[in-house]
């Protein structure tokens, strides 16, 4: 059970929407809502349950929806997690808004709104409980802002949200993270319908500034990371693996080398030759190498296993994943129950990707979602993302958007 610190007011409460599924995370979310992707081998929402129970809020109402029993199965009732959950159901996705109202009958004092699919640690939360105001935004300075809603402020105030400007742009962002007085369900009633027929919280406060009211914003300085697409789990995973605390508790063979920040779960094993530089999570009941390397911001699910002489770096594997020998992993997301063959090279750099009818720049090695298999000695190119139960014969060389359950044969 996590130990709490109870810095926080103790009937404070906490609403972590939860319902959405994530589209342009696909192919990753086919099978799970984004909140449930791992980031330093833990969910998105576990990290932030943990932070908010480092804070002394216990009480939590998740709002679920698109693959709620995952969700359901994994935190049950928070015990584990240090926390009360109650789940409230949004059985029409339409928007953050409508998410929100359904919180109206469990609250009378300020709270706490978070997102599930952000990552968010335990000195941002504190800030934002210890801010002034009855409508409070915590916001993140960055260079690139265009596919977040922007603050405009001015003399220490929100004037308005431009929401998801595109063009390239620094300023502050809206992280989507509050802390709201109960007086926000008469404003979010009177919420209007968007173009795309869901109910906002941005137009929510939109509404409010222009009704006069004041939005106060915070600057934070923890730790805040969003992953729109699925190749940007890879920084959110780094982050997240900077504010573990590693443990190394299964075992390590004599030979093996371990540098810097490494955490080896139990029941796992680290066999002779292996080198592994953190930081590094491997879970538990896992097998690496012998002679295998595993490389800087790469974490690794359980139950998985790592064959002999084969590299990873700055990737994630999830549970109950199989990398053949020889086999070189870089800058990707292995999804659970994949199986490499022998001698299989994931290959990285720039490259351009078509997610939701526009195209994104990006750069990374591959994606691939859960029940993969790959044969040896496979080629894939930068940028590959390949669906939910795809086959990929041996010898093949793959690239681009393979979808679902296809069949590549050399």
């Amino acid at each position: 059970m996590v130990g709490l610190s109870y810095l926080a007011v103790m009937d404070l409460k906490g609403v972590i929407l939860a319902a959405g599924e994530g589209r342009r995370c696909r192919p990753l979310t086919q099978t799970r809502s984004k909140v449930m992707l791992p980031v330093g081998n833990r969910p998105f929402m576990e990290h932030v349950i943990l932070a908010l129970a480092a804070n002394g809020i216990r009480d939590l109402f998740i709002v679920v929806g698109y693959q709620k029993e995952r969700v359901m199965d994994h935190f049950e009732d928070g015990v584990d997690f240090g926390v009360k959950i109650t789940y409230i159901e949004q059985k029409e996705l339409l928007g953050t808004a409508h998410a929100l109202r359904k919180f109206e009958p469990f609250v009378d004092e300020e709270f706490l709104v978070v997102n599930g699919d952000n990552l968010i640690d335990s000195r941002a939360i504190k800030e934002l409980i210890n801010a002034k105001g009855d409508n409070v935004i915590l916001a993140a300075l960055r260079q690139h802002t265009g596919d977040y809603g922007v603050l405009m402020v001015e003399q220490q105030r929100v004037k308005s949200i431009i929401e998801k400007p595109g063009r390239p742009c620094g300023g502050l962002l809206n992280t989507g993270a509050y802390k709201f007085s109960p007086a926000i369900f008469e404003d979010l009633s009177r919420t209007p319908i968007s173009e795309r027929g869901s109910y906002e919280l941005t137009e929510t406060i939109s509404q409010m500034i222009r009704g006069g009211k004041e939005i106060v914003p915070l600057i934070s300085k923890g730790i805040w990371a969003d992953a729109i697409f699925a190749w940007d789990l890879l920084n959110a995973n780094s982050l997240a693996l900077s504010i573990r605390d590693p443990k190394i508790c299964g075992e390590i063979e004599e030979g093996a080398r371990i540098k810097g920040p490494v955490e080896v779960g139990e029941g796992s094993i680290i066999r002779s030759g292996s080198y592994l530089v953190g930081p590094v999570s491997i879970g538990e009941d896992c097998d690496i190498g012998p002679n295998a390397t595993i490389l800087p911001s790469t974490s690794v699910g359980d139950s998985a296993k790592i064959g002999s002489n084969s590299e990873i770096r700055n990737s994630i594997i999830m549970n109950d994943a199989r990398i053949g020998s020889g086999t070189i992993v870089s800058d990707s997301v292995i999804g659970a129950s994949c199986t490499f063959g022998d001698q299989l090279v994931i290959e990285t750099g720039p490259c351009i990707v078509e997610v939701e009818n526009a195209f994104q720049r990006a750069e990374f090695g591959a994606i691939f979602a859960d029940d993969v298999s790959a044969g040896g000695r496979v080629l894939v190119r930068p940028g590959t993302v390949v669906g939910t139960g795809a086959q990929i014969g041996s010898g093949a060389s793959i690239r681009g958007w393979i979808d679902r359950e296809s069949r590549v044969i050399c």
